[in-house]
């Protein structure tokens, strides 16, 4: 199995994290309450925000494909900080050059 793109999870605690989750994602489905089918494209998750003070062990991430690991890890992290006031910046969407 290829995991994405490497940054927070040292590849021996990635490797471990896949062989206790069984080479699947480990999210539940909500339509039919089951575990993810997808064996491809998987990530190592951190349960909790990533904190680069903490050395990341095996029962500190788990298994996620791709889509699940971004819509809902990286979404509900994201409302998380705002539910506690993190302002995130608001740019206003430039007018194409052309049409000014």
């Amino acid at each position: 199995m290829a995991w994405s793109t490497r940054k927070h999870v040292p590849t021996n605690v990635r490797n471990a994290c896949l062989a206790r989750d069984g080479n699947q994602c480990t999210a539940t489905m909500r339509t039919t309450g089951q575990r993810c089918p997808e064996t491809t494209n998987l990530e190592a998750a951190h349960w909790e925000q990533y904190d680069p003070t903490i050395e990341t062990t095996v029962e500190m991430v788990r298994t996620l494909c791709s889509w699940h690991h971004q819509t809902l890890e990286t979404k509900w992290q994201a409302a998380k900080g705002r539910a506690n006031g993190r302002k995130y910046p608001y740019r206003r969407p430039e007018r194409h050059p052309g049409l000014q």
